[in-house]
């Protein structure tokens, strides 16, 4: 009797089990990394952080120590307060938008070929061209070790004083 009783238990306890494991649900996304805007924190020094949600089915994001490949990319809008718009800032030379280039390094070994998710934080050494800038946005797009391109955001209207 006793047995039995156990043996009822010990299979019930092996079934909620079986179902509680089943019930969870393995991250799956597409070689392709996926990104989106999470937060913009800016400091009184005129440097900003840029942080970054990101998710990679096969775990290539960033590169090794010693690596200096570039892998995100941000463009910096300031809003035109005469033209009432949006504008990319242009370098004085060569006549190109201000494109910043940054390294991000790879978490570890240990995520090569699976599934990874997390946040990029980037120190951005000087986010606007002048302290008069009140508005700002950065375009953003994320390559991945084999070339992959991630999707471009825009973060919203980052108002700053």
């Amino acid at each position: 009797m006793m047995k039995t009783y156990f043996n009822r238990h010990l299979f019930i306890f092996f079934i909620i089990i079986g179902l509680s494991y089943s019930c969870i649900k393995k991250n799956t996304y597409t070689l392709t990394p996926a990104i989106e805007f999470s937060d913009f924190i800016p400091y009184t020094d005129e440097s900003a952080d840029l942080k970054i949600l990101f998710n990679d089915g096969d775990g290539d994001i960033g590169v090794d120590a010693n690596d200096t490949t570039l892998s995100l990319f941000t463009t910096y809008y300031y809003y035109d307060t005469v033209a009432l718009k949006y504008r990319a800032f242009l370098k004085t030379s060569p006549n190109d938008t201000l494109r910043s280039n940054y390294i991000v390094k790879a978490p570890t070994d240990a995520y090569k070929g699976k599934p990874i998710s997390g946040e990029i934080s980037v120190r951005l050494q000087q986010y606007r061209h002048s302290t008069k800038i009140k508005k700002i946005k950065y375009v953003v797009y994320l390559l991945d070790k084999a070339g992959n391109k991630s999707n471009v955001i825009t973060t919203p209207e980052l108002n700053v004083n």
